[in-house]
């Protein structure tokens, strides 16, 4: 099965259904460009989504232009840990009003630094649409690419467990 693009009614982007926790990407519709802005440090994801809030109220975009996050944890989550995570994460989309249906049409990347990683689950960047053009349309993918077609749980993660150096589809030369 191939997704397809679905419109945000009221974000000026497009998005292509991922899982409950996260869309598998977006793409700025005609007339409206993706900007990404990174914060300084991270901070707590929930006051991250404050900062963002008066960030978009600042240049005028309503909540519904968010169209990707990047969090950065302490460590991985359990398959548990996520979707309890993904629970209070997809309640404050709802409360924004982002959800389209059932689908979360946002992307989002979930990164364990190995150096500097925050005490808890924190945002580290968003992006979000303004009206505007560019030469081609600006795009943001979730890190999400290691899991087949809306999969979930450790079943679903392509090559699971295999570290060979082939991992990646590419043989190192000797």
């Amino acid at each position: 099965m191939v997704a397809m693009l679905r419109d945000h009614p009221t974000g000026g982007y497009r998005y292509m259904p991922g899982i409950s926790a996260f869309s598998c990407g977006t793409v700025a519709v005609d007339g409206h460009e993706i900007v990404h802005v990174t914060l300084a440090s991270p901070v707590p994801w929930r006051d991250g989504f404050a900062r963002i809030d008066r960030h978009l109220t600042e240049q005028r975009r309503p909540r519904t232009a968010l169209c990707g996050i990047e969090l950065r944890s302490p460590t991985p989550f359990t398959f548990d840990g996520f979707g309890q995570f993904n629970d209070g994460y997809r309640a404050l989309l709802a409360e924004w009003k982002i959800l389209v249906g059932d689908d979360n049409p946002i992307p989002r990347t979930n990164v364990c630094p190995v150096a500097a990683a925050p005490a808890e689950p924190s945002l580290y960047a968003f992006a979000y649409t303004v009206s505007g053009h560019t030469p081609a349309p600006t795009f943001i993918v979730a890190g999400a690419g290691e899991l087949a077609d809306r999969a979930q749980g450790p079943e679903g993660i392509i090559r699971h467990g295999d570290t060979s150096p082939g991992r990646c589809g590419r043989r190192r030369a000797s």
